[in-house]
């Protein structure tokens, strides 16, 4: 195995591990599947848009860590986030330069997004990927249960609905791809 694919490995059994065992039962949205659906669009994504094999390494090691804070707090957790992703890519000997660039893409997931390079526009269409899927509703039911038990926000149907289509309507990806091929997918 190569180095690169080496580390993404790891990555992925070290914050599979730690969401298994230390993530709140009640984040029914931000969890491990999320993860691996971010992860997976980070590919996709970053392929469709010519990124080399550096920035792939970089940008999926930003959608392994790039919710692990919410093992710990539900609002801030980006920062939290980026410093198990410091600490763990540290202990890794990773590139101080990686790790900066690692770091900018988990931090640019905070909403609102304001992506300002390619790397990071692949990141913000990775972490809203969920938005072009046709089981999107169920990921959206997720995500109202979690608000709902995490912070205590009650929604009703109409206002659910409302919300989610105005949020909708007035995201719109970053990439080209995200333009081309995912944008088609909302159903709005």
């Amino acid at each position: 195995m190569n180095h690169r694919k080496s580390i993404l490995y790891r990555a992925g059994r070290y914050v599979t591990q730690l969401l298994i065992h230390q993530l709140p039962k009640d984040r029914v949205f931000h969890n491990l599947h999320h993860t691996i659906n971010v992860m997976q669009g980070a590919l996709k994504i970053g392929k469709e848009e010519g990124l080399d094999e550096n920035e792939l390494e970089i940008v999926m090691l930003a959608a392994w860590f790039h919710d692990t804070g919410h093992i710990k707090t539900y609002t801030g957790h980006e920062r939290v986030s980026m410093d198990i992703a410091r600490e763990w890519l540290e202990k890794e000997n990773y590139p101080e330069e990686g790790i900066e660039e690692v770091l900018r893409c988990i931090e640019v997931t905070t909403m609102p997004q304001r992506p300002e390079d390619t790397i990071e526009n692949v990141m913000c269409d990775a972490d809203l990927y969920h938005l072009s899927f046709n089981t999107y509703d169920h990921y959206q039911e997720m995500l109202r249960e979690e608000l709902r038990r995490e912070l205590g926000i009650e929604v009703s149907d109409e206002d659910w609905y409302q919300q989610n289509t105005a949020f909708l309507t007035n995201h719109k990806y970053w990439t080209k791809y995200g333009q081309r091929v995912l944008e088609c997918r909302k159903s709005v």
